[in-house]
């Protein structure tokens, strides 16, 4: 019994006192670090075949954890993205412990260094500009519902912000005076400033007028039929209604699969397109380093690749490889910024 609440002690400590004030994560990634632990503490009890109340410290084991990694994706059907999360928590849990247990620090170092496991990088899925046009036209906005769902994903659109960021704004995050901007928060709290379209203001302001909340500072922006805080999940599932009401007039929808992230997807390369700034777009985005920005523009060099490609006489072979190679010189410079 010591032992176990020596183990409960140190999950409690990890919770409560490193993550929330010294690390300051959000509750989303305290809640799947909480998830991840549970999941592998009740794993752990039952091939020991014990109660989770009897587990020590002894008991976590590098053997333990591989099998748990290995159990999640055969019987939950987990990707190897949600395994790599799972792992990730696990391992900044162990971390910790070696800061507090030095007497095990070995046991908990193997697991600190089990390696993330290399999965296949999903095509980025993203929307040309007459799918975003074909979403929005498909919407009516006779009903409340529509008029929302309307400047819900015109904002999702404009700021190219990540669905959870759009939940949590509130009217006091708008400035829809003189440029007009709305402030986001992001991952570890971080706050950036993305500017409205004029368009995009204007929809906000009809938006607060009509739910008469103009002067409610903390008031929720985007709420649900019963007046709650809609969630990530009701987005999503607003997205892929107002989808569907598209496919008619829009073929190529057909087959992708989108949902809010793919907005965000959409607003990075349409300002790539445009000629936008790498670095401006990364401050747009929130993006913590260059390199996750500079995803976007090796899809969109190899999207101009295959025009060149698709354009070029077939007679004419040498002037589409050296076409290639400038890009690919192109390519090889960005890398160095």
């Amino acid at each position: 019994m010591r032992n176990s609440k020596h183990l409960l002690q140190h999950v409690q400590d990890f919770f409560q006192d490193y993550l929330g004030a010294h690390r300051g994560l959000s509750s989303h990634t305290v809640t799947s670090y909480r998830d991840a632990l549970k999941l592998f503490l009740i794993f752990v009890a039952q091939q020991a075949g014990k109660h989770t109340t009897s587990l020590t410290l002894d008991d976590l084991r590098a053997e333990s954890v591989l099998a748990f990694l290995d159990d999640i994706e055969a019987t939950r059907n987990n990707s190897v993205r949600t395994r790599n999360i799972r792992l990730a928590a696990l391992r900044t849990f162990f971390r910790y412990l070696a800061t507090q247990d030095p007497l095990r620090a070995g046991q908990y170092q193997r697991i600190v260094a089990i390696p993330i496991k290399q999965a296949p990088q999903p095509v980025m899925e993203y929307l040309e500009v007459h799918e975003v046009k074909a979403i929005l036209g498909a919407i009516d906005r006779k009903h409340a519902a529509g008029r929302r769902d309307y400047v819900l994903i015109s904002s999702l659109y404009n700021t190219g912000a990540r669905v959870q960021e759009i939940c949590d704004l509130r009217v006091a995050n708008l400035r829809l005076a003189t440029s007009p901007i709305v402030t986001l928060t992001g991952k570890g709290s971080k706050t950036r400033h993305v500017p409205l379209w004029p368009e995009t203001a204007s929809l906000l302001q009809e938006h607060l007028q009509e739910r008469g909340i103009l002067t409610e500072s903390q008031a929720c922006l985007f709420v649900n039929a019963r007046g709650e805080p809609l969630t990530r999940y009701g987005i999503r599932h607003i997205i892929q209604t107002r989808v569907v009401t598209a496919l008619p007039s829009c073929p190529s929808l057909v087959g992708k699969r989108i949902s809010p992230h793919t907005f965000r997807h959409a607003t990075a390369m349409h300002l790539l397109q445009s000629g936008v700034d790498l670095a401006v777009i990364k401050s747009w985005l929130g993006h913590v380093n260059l390199a996750t920005t500079h995803g976007y523009v090796e899809i969109d060099m190899e999207m101009k690749r295959k025009a060149l490609s698709a354009c070029t006489p077939l007679d004419n072979p040498e002037k589409l490889q050296r076409l290639v190679e400038q890009n690919k010189d192109v390519i090889s410079w960005l890398e160095t910024l």
